[in-house]
């Protein structure tokens, strides 16, 4: 019973694997067809501190704990 446990997870494991590997294969093949704008954009949604960040900061806009820009850049 233990040992069909094991195969099992080892061949969920395997099918993940793959499927990684082939969706890597397309994304290198793709990335060369792509204009440089939309691998910029790639890249930030596959950075998962980015898109967490972004995530909370959309979350902070749409309640309202927004600051304008000028306070940032304020001139001496």
């Amino acid at each position: 019973m233990i040992t069909n446990t094991i195969i099992k997870t080892k061949n969920i494991e395997l099918k993940i694997f793959e499927e990684a590997r082939e969706a890597i294969i397309k994304l290198e093949t793709l990335s060369r067809l792509l204009p440089s704008s939309d691998l910029e954009t790639l890249e930030i949604l596959l950075d998962k501190k980015a898109v967490n960040l972004l995530s909370k900061s959309l979350k902070e806009a749409e309640k309202g704990k927004i600051k304008p820009i000028e306070k940032f850049f304020k001139s001496s």
